[in-house]
């Protein structure tokens, strides 16, 4: 069924008053007004001049409010009618729309489901297991024009790109599992990469690290040794020798502690804690 609104134009006439008498007047009237002085006698003069122009205001004014219901009843009317039309049109519209909208989630749903299938017969294909449909759904894929083979050709590339990916991590000299892990986690090449520098970084900082160490060690031995290899003094100073009390603080390590207290051990020197 066609619906075709037809509307006559209005038949309006124009609101005729003495609009040129009107503004002639107030033309005249309002330039007189515009140089003239009151004084204090003209009072009674300046107010009754204010309620004449303020007389004519209100006149037109509450023609024009008058004139402008009378001129908006017919459309009132329309407008009433023609929202009524518009509500019966939306009753009927939205028993409609629940029911395309009804079949379209069946759609969708079916749509999904096939997806599931797709991807599942494709995923046997492989032998990677991390790879969830989850993690590469494409909601466009549910689009009407979103075609099957489209959809498989676009799961089948992640399966194939992850493949090429796999390979080149296995080739690392380092830390390749780090960066498979990584790589399961993002499905990204670049992040897995990453990864695996980072640790490999972290792997120098802690040999360095043991390095310096092992160094101080063997420094503090060797010192150690060097005292060791030193004349012993006499556990006791000479009676005609004065002796001085000195209150020190150092920061050493452990075996650099060690080697200051052995020293002064060997020679005789009294160490006490402050």
């Amino acid at each position: 069924m066609e619906f075709e609104l037809k509307v006559q134009a209005p038949q309006t006439q124009p609101v005729v008053f003495n609009y040129e008498e009107l503004k002639a007047g107030l033309t005249t009237a309002l330039a007189d007004y515009k140089d003239r002085v009151y004084d204090e006698t003209m009072i009674a003069e300046a107010k009754s001049d204010t309620a004449k122009l303020n007389k004519l205001k209100k006149a037109l004014s509450d023609e024009r409010i008058s004139r402008k219901k009378d001129y908006m009843k017919p459309f009132e009317t329309f407008e009433k009618q023609v929202n009524e039309l518009c509500g019966m049109i939306d009753e009927a519209t939205s028993g409609i729309k629940a029911q395309l909208d009804e079949y379209e989630q069946k759609r969708i749903e079916e749509k999904r489901i096939a997806i599931r299938e797709l991807f599942s017969e494709i995923a046997a294909e492989y032998d990677i297991d991390f790879i969830t449909l989850e993690k590469i759904y494409n909601p466009k894929w549910e689009n009407k024009t979103a075609t099957d083979k489209a959809i498989a050709t676009e799961i089948d590339a992640v399966f194939e790109k992850a493949v090429k990916d796999l390979e080149i991590i296995s080739k690392m000299p380092n830390y390749s599992f780090e960066a498979k892990e990584a790589y399961k986690a993002s499905l990204d090449l670049n992040k897995a990469l990453a990864e695996g520098e980072r640790m490999a970084q972290v792997q120098e900082a802690k040999r360095q690290e043991a390095l310096r160490k092992a160094q101080e060690e063997i420094e503090a031995r060797k010192h150690l040794e060097e005292l060791n290899n030193l004349p012993k003094a006499e556990a006791t100073v000479e009676a005609t020798e004065p002796t001085y009390e000195i209150a020190f603080k150092c920061k050493v390590t452990k075996s650099q502690a060690i080697a200051l207290k052995d020293f002064c051990t060997a020679h005789g020197i009294e160490l006490q804690k402050i």
